[in-house]
């Protein structure tokens, strides 16, 4: 699938900056946003993951939903009264429709199945939608809101998406995608199926002139993109309509046949058809923070107790290191541990009277934390032994939500039964983190054929959470790394964000930060964890590769050092018990 920043609103809920942001903030740019126009004029646009209302003509938007963080596409129904949107709940995309006279949103979808791009049929009781309910792509549905009764419009192989109705609901217009072919479907009533356009340029967002008399729609076309349209005529005439400005890929809005709205360059634009030129529509937004209200004192760095540290010192002797902080490789370095913690990163020297360990040319990376993680599968199958399982991902740190994390943490401490250092997710929150991987992820099948994912006994494909691979752009210095929601348990699932963040544009070395300074930096952590420095908790990983040029190499892990104790990953595994070990 190709990568575009047009779904960097998605992609923001994979995100958490870890700087606070001040209280209140006020944009007057949407990045890459969606907007659709009422008859009246009012525009619903999504914004910071929630539905606003800008008054006709510009100035100041109000919002109608609050701290969804992950609501996009809002669509007006006919009459003006609805607004139908989509947005994540429990870690899936479904669909959602606000009534204004409730002040309320309810669910549409059915749940389980990944839903979104809503439309309004012209009759305001029937919206159409693409789902993957059949985990073999995406295919148009249609839900009636009045009876709750689902059907399926499509079939074919492949996606197909951006569905809409006619003015008059005669007629359907789609966006079909199979390999690398775009085409845009026309569905008259009655009559067969007509291919208006076929590129192996992507096409998106196709909106109907009010008079039917043509087609609008995107095209991400060599060098920029551009809109184009299909007079429906006989023949059918394709002409490009516009070109020059960094559209969105939602679809052009019509108030009436002759004034348009659309977005582009993160601003919403009024033009008319005949027009040569379009109009900025000012808009602002007041953002309130809700990390604002956390008490101050919260705020500060946190200290890290020492919990069953060992005596004496160790010393790893690293051909290769990476601290955490970037700048790639330190080379020939020894890494002295006292106790639990790291007291000298230096040059090589002789250490008498210490254990030393030579890690040949294996590159040593902080240990990796995972801010959420889903814990609970791997206890209620393998109890205690879900520690060294995650540990042999190299995941050092995971904060999970589980009633026994205290003793836990103490037990996966020590020497006997080692795991990660066990934060409980209601003392140690991380807000607003999204996990990015799902089965569309390159490299997610050979992943979970890895070793560590045989010894969790992954069973079923990984759930379809997005239409396409994600993209990224801009300063990713801010990303911290969260598993849970991918539906994989910890330690693997962290891996899986690494494929993600990756097919995304980051590189590996950002990758490797979202689970190691940012990650510190997000629980308040930073110093004493996600790098190799004096004073940090001594939790290493040594892996058999380049991860800071192939961040798949990340899982290659040989062994680790955790709370001071070193831990080769075979030594791990005979730790368990035959029936959760693999061969």
């Amino acid at each position: 699938m190709i990568k575009h920043p047009a779904v960097l609103a998605v992609v923001a809920l994979a995100v958490f900056l870890a700087s606070p942001l001040a209280a209140q903030q006020t944009l007057t740019r949407g990045g890459s946003f969606s907007a659709d126009i009422a008859h009246d004029g009012r525009i619903a646009i999504d914004l910071a993951g929630d539905i606003w209302i800008v008054p006709a003509g510009g100035g100041k938007a109000v919002p109608v939903t609050s701290n969804l963080n992950t609501a996009q596409r809002p669509r007006w129904s006919p009459s003006g009264s609805r607004i139908a949107y989509q947005a994540v709940s429990l870690g899936v995309t479904g669909l959602f429709v606000y009534d204004f006279a409730t002040r309320q949103s309810s669910s549409i979808s059915r749940g389980g199945s990944f839903d979104m791009r809503p439309a309004w049929h012209p009759d305001g009781e029937r919206i159409v939608y693409a789902s993957d309910a059949t985990g073999e792509g995406f295919d148009l549905w249609e839900v009636d809101l009045r009876s709750g009764l689902h059907w399926r419009l499509s079939d074919r192989p492949g996606d197909e998406t951006d569905a809409a109705w006619s003015s008059d609901g005669g007629d359907l217009v789609y966006v079909h995608q199979k390999d690398d072919t775009w085409s845009l479907i026309l569905r008259r009533r009655g009559l067969p199926e007509e291919t208006l356009v076929s590129t192996r340029d992507r096409i998106a967002g196709p909106s109907w002139r009010p008079d039917g008399s043509l087609i609008t729609f995107f095209r991400e076309g060599n060098p920029a993109r551009s809109i184009d349209m299909v007079i429906l005529s006989e023949p059918r005439l394709v002409r490009k309509y516009a070109s020059g400005e960094e559209f969105g890929l939602s679809p052009i809005s019509w108030q009436d046949r002759h004034r348009m709205l659309y977005t582009a360059g993160g601003a919403l634009w009024q033009r008319l058809f005949n027009s040569w030129t379009s109009s900025p529509l000012p808009f602002e937004a007041t953002l309130q923070d809700a990390r604002s209200a956390i008490p101050a004192e919260t705020l500060t760095r946190r200290p890290l107790p020492p919990v069953d540290e060992p005596p004496g010192r160790l010393v790893i002797r690293a051909a290769r290191l990476f601290d955490g902080l970037g700048g790639g490789y330190q080379t020939d370095r020894d890494i002295v541990i006292d106790g639990g913690r790291i007291t000298a990163v230096e040059p090589h020297a002789d250490r008498p009277g210490s254990i030393v360990i030579d890690m040949g040319d294996l590159a040593v990376l902080p240990g990796y934390i995972d801010t959420h993680g889903n814990l609970s599968g791997l206890l209620s199958r393998f109890g205690d032994q879900a520690g060294p399982m995650v540990l042999a991902a190299g995941v050092t740190t995971l904060v999970a939500r589980h009633g026994d994390a205290p003793r836990l943490d103490d037990l996966w401490s020590g020497k006997a039964m080692p795991g990660p250092r066990l934060l409980s997710r209601d003392d140690w929150p991380v807000p607003d983190l999204r996990s990015m991987a799902d089965a569309t992820t390159p490299g997610i099948a050979v992943l979970l054929q890895s070793r560590q994912a045989r010894l969790a006994r992954i069973t079923g494909p990984l759930a379809r959470r997005f239409s396409e691979p994600l993209s990224l752009s801009g300063n990713a210095s801010a990303f911290v790394l969260a598993s849970y929601e991918n539906g994989l348990p910890a330690g693997i699932g962290l891996h899986a964000e690494f494929l993600a963040l990756d097919a995304a544009g980051l590189t590996p070395e950002e990758a490797i930060k979202g689970a190691g300074v940012n990650a510190a930096a997000a629980l308040k952590l930073d110093p004493l964890l996600g790098r190799i420095a004096v004073g940090a908790a001594a939790d290493l990983v040594f892996v058999d590769g380049d991860p800071l040029t192939n961040v798949r190499d990340a899982l290659e892990i040989v062994a680790v050092v955790r709370n001071g104790r070193f831990f080769s990953v075979s030594g791990l595994i005979d730790r368990l018990a035959p029936a959760a070990s693999v061969e």
